[in-house]
This record gives C-alpha cells, structure tokens and sequence, in this order.
C-alpha cells in the first residue's frame, strides 16, 4: 500500500467510525422521568427502557429530572428535538392537573406534546407515621382535632392527586393538614417514617412496602374498590367520604414529532408493556399493565383534565 491508498483508506475508516458514532448518538432513547428515583414508576419505566433496548437494537436510557414538582424535567422534553428519541415518562398530573393549578406552566400539556401510550393504572393511599398512631380516618380526625398543629401531609409535589385526596378528606371531615412538598415520593415516606410529618399521601403502589413492614400505616385507598394489593385496608369510600381517583403513568414525545416514529415506538412500548414479564413486574410493584394507543391516551388525558378541573378550582388551588 502506498502513502496515497493509506491516506484515501485511513480517511475511509474515519468517515466509516464518525458515521457509527453519530448514528449511536442519533439513536439514543432517552425516557425523561421527572420525579427522584426510586417510585414505582422509576422502577417500570426502567424495565421499559430495557425492553426497548433489546426490541430495537437501540441504547435506552432513564434520566430523572426531579424538581419543581415535575416541572423542570416535563418541559426539557418539550424542548427536546421532535425526532421520536426523547420521551417523556410521567404520572398523569402533569399532564392533567397541572395546567389548572400552575397559573405559569412552562409547558402546555396538550400543544407541546404528542402521546405516545398509556402505560400503566394505580390508585393512591394515605398512611400515618408514628406520630399520630392513627389506624383508621375516624381515628386521625380525632387525633388532628386534638392536635391542629401538627397535621402535616407529605407528598411528591403540590397539585396532583396525592395533594387534592387528603385536602378534600379535611375539608369534609373538618380538621386541618398543611400539605408538605418533597422531590418525590421516596422523601416524603421517609419524612413520616421519621416522624417529621403525620402523614403520607402517595401512589398507593410507593407505599406498601412499609405499610406491610409496620413503619407506616395505611388508613385509606382512592379507588372505588378496595385494591386487590391491599384487600385488608378501605377505601375513603368506606370510611363515609366521597373521595375517589385513581391515576396512571403515560409516555408522551415532543410535538411535531413525526407520525411514524410515533407508531413506530407505540408499537414497541406496547408489546413490551403487554408481554407477561412486563405484566408481572408491574403487579410486584402493585401497579396495573394498560398499553394503549396514542388516540386513545389523548382522549384519557382530555377526559381526566375535564374531570379535574372544576375540583382543582373549587378547591381553590388554581392558577397558583
């Protein structure tokens, strides 16, 4: 080989590894999950992107972008390019409650966003620490009124269902809580855990563990029915207050993201989201597997963002 066939080569293989180099970069799938490690949905969405991995020979991704209940990491996926790479991985309020309580919202969660799937259903719980000793609602409202002072609520984030569940459980039952903001879940349990706080409100799925462990106690379920996870503990329903929610977790691109990357990573969360292992992961964190279409996740959000608006309002949490 001569000097000239060694340049023309060399230049060859570096056009061959750069081209390798920007097609890994340009085939990056990076699930954007707005809230602290650690939740239930951290954990699924984990699996997802693991699955996605596998499927499509592609490097997969979880970056958490705790802060600002949600906000920060919601509207850097708005701000990512529309090439179907950068998703979002988010519970449904900040894509449905928040556009009524934040009066500034950096995003608009219906013109910023495409939907891609639904990927998952849960309800909510609300559990006592030690401090108050409580075992059932009837119970800690005896205590709260006793106590007026100390009835904090810990939550991952103002304006979601974890928030409107334990005000509308006040307000009907006549005592007072002050909500408490953390990054998350896992912080908010160990506030309670520890004392810190009275009470937790969460996804009933982040929440069990210690409940069964004894470190919480879990006093009230969202659902209309009690949660076959937890068949032992009532509903608010039961206990004689008309509080009822449930959520989900949804997967969601940047808008003018392309229709056919769009139905090219619905079809491959969907298997992966119905595949028996995926199912199964999801019930071990107390978590119900859906899988739905993106019209079909329009159309849930839309619904959702009707159903709670007016509760938001009259609650007199909007445009906060």
């Amino acid at each position: 080989m001569d000097r000239r066939d060694f340049i023309i080569g060399g230049a060859a293989a570096v056009c061959a590894f750069s081209g390798r180099s920007a097609l890994a970069a340009e085939t990056l799938i990076r699930f954007i999950y707005p809230y602290a490690p650690g939740s239930g949905g951290d954990v699924l969405v984990r699996v997802l992107a693991d699955d996605l991995q596998k499927k499509l020979g592609l490097s997969a991704i979880v970056d958490n972008k705790p802060g600002a209940d949600g906000r920060i990491g919601v509207r850097e996926v708005k701000h990512a390019d529309p090439d179907g790479n950068t998703l979002l991985f988010t519970p449904f309020g900040t894509m449905v409650l928040f556009p009524t309580v934040f009066k500034n919202l950096p995003y608009d969660a219906f013109a910023d966003f495409a939907p891609v799937t639904q990927a998952l259903t849960f309800d909510f719980g609300l559990a006592a620490g030690p401090m108050s000793g409580a075992k059932s609602l009837a119970e800690l409202t005896d205590w709260l009124k006793k106590n007026p002072d100390k009835g904090n609520v810990g939550m991952p984030g103002l304006g979601a269902l974890p928030h409107l569940l334990p005000l509308k459980y006040a307000a009907d039952a006549g005592v007072k809580l002050q909500a408490i903001a953390y990054k998350g879940t896992a912080p908010a349990l160990t506030a309670a855990m520890a004392g810190e706080t009275a009470l937790v409100s969460a996804p009933l799925a982040d929440l069990i563990a210690q409940h069964k462990a004894g470190a919480i106690r879990l006093l009230a379920t969202s659902g209309k029915t009690r949660s076959p996870y937890l068949p032992d503990v009532p509903t608010y329903g039961e206990q004689g207050f008309n509080i009822e929610g449930s959520g989900w977790y949804g997967v969601f691109a940047p808008a003018k993201t392309p229709r056919d990357a769009i139905a090219k990573m619905n079809k491959a969360l969907v298997e992966a989201i119905h595949s028996d292992s995926f199912k199964d992961r999801a019930k071990s964190v107390f978590l119900t597997a859906t899988g739905t279409s993106p019209e079909e996740l329009g159309a849930i959000q839309k619904a959702d963002y009707e159903r709670w608006k007016p509760v938001i309002e009259a609650a007199g949490l909007a445009g906060k």
